[in-house]
């Protein structure tokens, strides 16, 4: 690395050479951290930007320019990263060389990192650098670079024709997807300087997404667990839910169409739908706000066949302020290109806090219908209070099986969704029972992953 160098270079000409070199290629680099608004996000954003500026000063008096992308736009959704190419262009093209991405626990090292960025021609009009060990996106999370002429060339295609899908779902892939163009784009260099793990010392970034804990757990008691179901799945989902993570919640009511005392559910006077459930859904925001609960701070809402780890929400849930308007999970997008909304997808499980419901039930924004789909309601009615969502990829719409073997051999993650083609008792004892609960199934969850 440079430092390495440095230390070889006696000659004060050759050290102010050697600096100068080093102040154009920091110059040249826009970062860009991918950070939310919700305060815990956004003070760990901040402490990797301070990261990459102290780094940077120990080098060079130049420091490179840090954005944080909560605060480069209120747009809805600047997350999605492509609505922002038009600004990065007319704002960097003329001064930089790169703009690279990287996540609030992206780890960057800076010498390395220059050193790496150096083998590369940001001339070329496309140059998109990625991590070797790449599933269409999904670890982006070490960090990738757009050259700048790259950059332009998106954003006149941008401009030319509008982004065309509805739903953002995964957006790395999507992003993947964008730049590949149907192979009409330019290929994605693999660069395995940017790892997914610490290899060697070689490693210009790092990324592992941990399972955070900020001082105690967050109690039990403090945690309300309501699960949507209908009289059709009392049968089979409900003693799945019992004979995996139920018994680990202090606070847990089962919400049907239909009362029965042997669960026992609680009849919410709402028919069930076979779609939607967003009458269900407010009806249960309604219950925990108005008429009972209140003093704990936080509601979880998930489906009969999500499948959920509440010792490990316990220790997240530490990171975030309920006197704060909190609506956490998965998030998507819909129609983010025309003005749309972001949401958190309900399979996965959705966590608000009481101040999130109370500003969300003092507005009128409700459900259309019964059958209206309810996260994106809420996502919407969010959208309009101006409180945004905030995304953790700990949370799963889907099954285990439905991701990349790799991408989730990097997580500690809280949950899983739907029972279809799969054993959810042996789902949830390999990858999200507390330790201890079933040691023996315990000790195959690493051969298990393997074998997924």
């Amino acid at each position: 690395g440079e430092t390495n160098l440095f230390q070889l270079l006696e000659n004060k000409y050759l050290k102010t050479f050697f600096f100068f070199f080093l102040v154009l290629d920091l110059k040249g680099i826009v970062f860009v951290i991918q950070s939310q608004s919700n305060s815990f996000h956004a003070k760990r954003a901040e402490q990797l930007q301070k990261s990459i500026l102290k780094q940077a000063a120990n080098l060079t008096q130049e420091l490179p320019r840090v954005l944080l992308l909560h605060q480069l736009s209120k747009q809805e959704g600047a997350w999605t990263i492509l609505p922002l190419l038009p600004h990065f262009s007319v704002t960097y093209s003329s001064n930089s060389s790169w703009i690279f991405f990287c996540e609030e626990e992206t780890r960057i090292q800076i010498p390395e990192l220059l050193e790496t960025l150096r083998r590369y021609d940001p001339s070329k009009v496309n140059v998109i650098l990625i991590p070797v060990f790449i599933y269409w996106g999904k670890y982006f999370a070490a960090g990738w670079a757009l050259s700048i002429p790259l950059v332009n060339k998106l954003t006149k295609r941008l401009r030319s024709e509008s982004l065309k899908s509805d739903f953002t779902i995964d957006l790395k892939h999507e992003i993947a997807l964008y730049i590949w163009d149907k192979g009409d784009g330019p290929p994605l260099t693999p660069v395995p300087e940017f790892c997914t793990e610490v290899v060697d010392s070689s490693c210009a970034t790092t990324f592992h997404s941990f399972l955070p804990l900020c001082g105690n757990p967050v109690k039990k008691e403090d945690i309300f667990f309501a699960v949507k179901t209908c009289k059709k799945f009392h049968g089979d989902r409900i003693p799945i839910v019992k004979q995996t993570w139920a018994g680990q919640a202090s606070v847990i009511e089962y919400y049907s169409d239909h009362a029965e005392s042997s669960i026992p559910t609680v009849d919410l006077g709402v028919p069930n739908t076979d779609r939607g459930h967003c009458g269900k859904t407010f009806a249960i925001l309604e219950k925990f706000l108005n008429h009972s609960h209140d003093k704990i701070a936080w509601l979880v809402i998930v489906d009969d066949d999500t499948l959920i780890s509440i010792s490990r929400l316990q220790h997240l849930l530490s990171c975030y302020d309920s006197s704060e308007p909190v609506f956490l999970g998965e998030r998507y997008g819909y129609g983010l290109g025309t003005g749309g909304y972001s949401y958190i997808t309900g399979g996965g499980g959705m966590v608000f806090s009481r101040e999130a419901i109370r500003r969300l039930l003092a507005s009128k924004c409700r459900c259309y219908s019964n059958d209206a789909p309810d996260d994106m309601v809420l996502g919407m009615c969010f959208s309009g209070l101006g409180i945004p969502v905030t995304h953790s990829p700990l949370f799963h719409q889907a099954r285990p099986v439905d991701y990349p073997r790799d991408y989730l051999s990097h997580q500690v993650p809280i949950s899983f969704h739907k029972h279809w083609n799969i054993d959810p008792v042996k789902v949830y004892f390999t990858w999200l029972a507390p330790r201890g609960e079933d040691k023996a199934r315990q000790e195959t969850h690493k051969g298990f992953k393997e074998e997924l």
